[in-house]
């Protein structure tokens, strides 16, 4: 199994500084291209996703057969997701893979990932990239958007789970940005901020809470967008958050 490893160009002082100036960052080429490539490798194939609603007053996780729902008489449920634009709270539908222990079947490229966010050597250059030395570990899943799939507004903050920041290491190849899927971020006036397209091994990083969404991909599109997103976190309690949501992934 090809090893998942930091690049050896970054240039984590200039990276922290622009970190710094807006708490959110962008960081290209972030792993070597062999690792980018076997993670890609793995996502690309793999056909054991789950399917995660909450959207329309709908709440449920079914286990697929690669793009259709394992149980045939439960398609119909996938077939019906649909967000409610009028609902305030936050919705999504997307599809999802547990990684390390969680998942099923051997330890791929993706399972790799886990272990290496909870490296010595990543959560140092974490530390290092946003100054903060109370990043203690990661937590991970893989990410499927496809057609349709979104993730409405929400800003991360879930009480208990001492988030500090989130992140998502982007695996699509190829992507354009009327195909969807860009991780957009509001600010007080409600206006888009910032914006940024997925993009083949790149990292996107932004502190906790910060509100933000994933638009939805257009039923065009002729790829999925594929990620690995979570969060880092302490194991000290980092303060109040609101309890806004408890699941998300981008």
């Amino acid at each position: 199994m090809t090893e998942v490893r930091l690049s050896t160009a970054l240039d984590v002082k200039t990276l922290a500084a622009t970190f710094a100036e807006r708490r959110r960052l962008h960081i290209p080429a972030i792993l070597t291209p062999e690792a980018a490539d076997a993670v890609a490798d793995t996502l690309e194939a793999e056909t054991r996703w789950k399917t995660t609603v909450a959207a329309g007053g709908d709440f449920f996780e079914l286990p697929l057969d690669g793009r259709v729902a394992a149980d045939p008489s439960k398609q119909a449920w996938l077939d019906g997701a649909r967000v409610d634009g009028c609902r305030p709270t936050t919705q999504y539908v997307f599809d999802t893979r547990r990684l390390g222990r969680d998942h099923e079947g051997p330890r791929d490229a993706a399972d790799a990932v886990l272990d290496f966010l909870n490296s010595p050597a990543f959560l140092a250059f974490a530390r290092r990239l946003t100054g903060d030395e109370r990043i203690d570990l990661a937590d991970a899943q893989a990410s499927r958007y496809r057609p349709g799939h979104v993730l409405t507004a929400h800003n991360d903050a879930s009480a208990g789970k001492n988030r500090l920041y989130g992140y998502v290491l982007n695996f699509t190849r190829e992507w354009r940005a009327d195909w969807g899927g860009n991780l957009v971020f509001y600010g007080a006036d409600g206006h888009i901020e910032q914006g940024w397209t997925p993009a083949f091994n790149a990292l996107n990083l932004f502190s906790v809470p910060t509100r933000h969404a994933v638009t939805q991909v257009a039923d065009f599109a002729p790829r999925d967008r594929l990620s690995i997103v979570g969060w880092l976190r302490s194991h000290a309690k980092v303060g109040p958050q609101t309890r806004e949501e408890t699941t998300s992934a981008y």
